[in-house]
């Protein structure tokens, strides 16, 4: 498995059982009752960001922005959205 603190998909598919036991029940849930598929699935779904995270594109904001009270920002990205 590679170093980093998050295991990766691919590390997660590639973990023996044993491996999978350990960084399920390191997470808090016991894996006793889990097949090998039902691990992967569960590290998986908690440890490997999803590609939506990475897809978010923050909007650009001009300095002047950030120091108007939120409802300013507000108003000044309705108006923006306006044109």
């Amino acid at each position: 498995m590679a170093t980093s603190l998050r295991p990766t998909a691919r590390d997660i598919l590639t973990m023996t059982s044993e491996d999978l036991r350990k960084n399920v029940s390191d997470l808090g849930q016991d894996p006793k009752s889990m097949s090998k598929t039902e691990r992967q699935t569960w590290l998986i779904e908690r440890v490997v960001p999803s590609e939506a995270a990475f897809a978010v594109e923050m909007p650009s904001m001009p300095s002047f922005v950030d120091k108007l009270t939120p409802e300013l920002q507000l108003q000044y990205y309705c108006k923006k959205e306006e044109k």
